[in-house]
């Protein structure tokens, strides 16, 4: 409103064309810096992955293809790791690193089929039988060579979910061989050929039972095993002798497995190669020490983002212990602040 009436005085003022001009653009400038906080971002998909560093040798790979840094792995490309170490940087602006020995595929999710991943940042990371759902956070993700799967949670929440059917990769069915039927047709035998006798298999003789003739005259006796089907049986009283059940069945059904489970930070959950959630566990002191001083946070260049929070999880989880990775402080640039120019009114 106050904008309006002011465009409006502004309007009616008598000033020369040029300074008119320039006071009108600043004025629509303010304005929209005012409506550009009620306008909803837009949620980004990670469709291409750039490789920032690599260590240990240069055995990292981009659809079989030896990779350098500041290649793009783009949607449904592999990038496959050797004896190296990788960081990437998705498109969303989160950060990823890859241990040794690991395989992802870019997609909707940054599918990881073999290794170990850290993320920071918004990408859903997901293998064969789990999905995560993140929110700026910090968090590996492992899959072994049997399957098994481990989300590990160093900083936020991560919310981790079944995967109603198993992903396959388009390159695991390749890979299955194929079953080949046969195309030649048996030929039937010439009638021209000498006939051979033909030998029948001949099913198990059975056992002849003799029926018995039906004769008015003749009362056959069978024998009673048991005295007591001579005589006719006494009705049971069905109403018990006190207020309880006589019979109790009990329920056998196994407890249904969850869909999704909600990681907090310092927490992981096991999730076999079917995807079948496990208990949520607690990491202890010597499980993240050892992840912070793992492949995944050593040797690199730049810091994963957000390691200041991940120091203050560690803290509130074992106060007293020193965090075992330096935070180097981050000096602010002295950017000189341009000055606007003067309106003329």
């Amino acid at each position: 409103m106050f904008s309006w009436d002011f465009l409006k005085n502004f309007l009616r003022m008598r000033l020369p064309h040029q300074q008119k001009r320039l006071a009108f653009f600043f004025t629509g400038l303010c304005i929209f810096a005012l409506a550009a906080p009620q306008i909803a971002p837009v949620s980004a998909q990670a469709s291409q992955a750039t490789v920032q560093e690599i260590l240990d040798g240069n055995q990292v790979f981009i659809q079989n293809r030896r990779a350098s840094v500041s290649d793009v792995a783009r949607q449904s490309q592999q990038v496959r790791t050797g004896n190296s170490r990788t960081a990437l940087l998705f498109n969303t602006g989160a950060v990823a690193r890859l241990s040794a020995n690991s395989v992802l595929k870019i997609g909707q999710c940054a599918n990881l089929r073999r290794g170990t991943i850290l993320i920071n940042g918004a990408v859903n990371a997901c293998s064969s039988g789990i999905t995560t759902g993140v929110r700026g956070t910090t968090y590996l993700l492992e899959v072994d060579e049997s399957g098994n799967q481990q989300v590990k949670v160093l900083e936020g929440e991560v919310v981790v979910k079944r995967n109603a059917t198993p992903l396959v990769d388009s390159d695991d069915e390749s890979e299955k061989p194929t079953q080949t039927k046969p195309t030649a047709k048996p030929t039937p035998p010439s009638t021209n050929s000498p006939t051979k006798p033909s030998t029948s298999i001949t099913s198990p003789k059975t056992k002849q039972f003799t029926t018995i003739p039906s004769n008015n005259n003749t009362q056959i006796n069978l024998p009673q095993d048991n005295p007591q089907k001579a005589r006719p049986l006494e009705p049971l009283n069905a109403s018990p002798t006190s207020d309880k059940p006589i019979l109790k069945v009990e329920d056998s059904s196994k407890p249904t497995q969850p869909d999704e489970v909600v990681l907090k930070a310092g927490e992981k959950v096991e999730v076999d190669p079917r995807g079948a959630l496990g208990i949520i566990q607690q990491l202890t002191q010597n499980e993240f020490i050892t992840l912070l001083q793992g492949d995944l946070f050593q040797g690199f260049t730049n810091q994963i983002p957000g390691l200041d929070k991940v120091r203050s999880v560690f803290e509130g989880l074992f106060p007293g212990v020193n965090f075992p990775i330096s935070i180097p402080g981050i000096p602010t640039p002295n950017i000189p602040i341009p000055s606007l120019p003067r309106f003329p009114f």
